[in-house]
């Protein structure tokens, strides 16, 4: 099974932006593809490993907090 293209195809029918939506609504749309917990996993992996940005300078309440150490 080719992940990546049912990765992309879940990513282009998303209502908005990639970074502006929760992971429980990515969650939903990736259990409406597949019923096997493997290949949800891979899907998902794709999907934050390709589309998503993992932007180390994140700032979160944490850091926020600590001075952004």
């Amino acid at each position: 099974m080719n992940y990546k293209r049912i990765a992309h195809s879940i990513v282009a029918r998303l209502p908005t932006n990639i970074e502006n939506v929760s992971m429980s609504y990515l969650n939903r749309a990736i259990g409406q593809r597949t019923k096997s917990p493997y290949e949800f996993a891979e899907i998902k992996r794709v999907i934050i490993k390709e589309y998503m940005k993992q932007d180390t300078n994140n700032k979160t309440y944490k850091t926020y907090i600590k001075g952004g150490k």
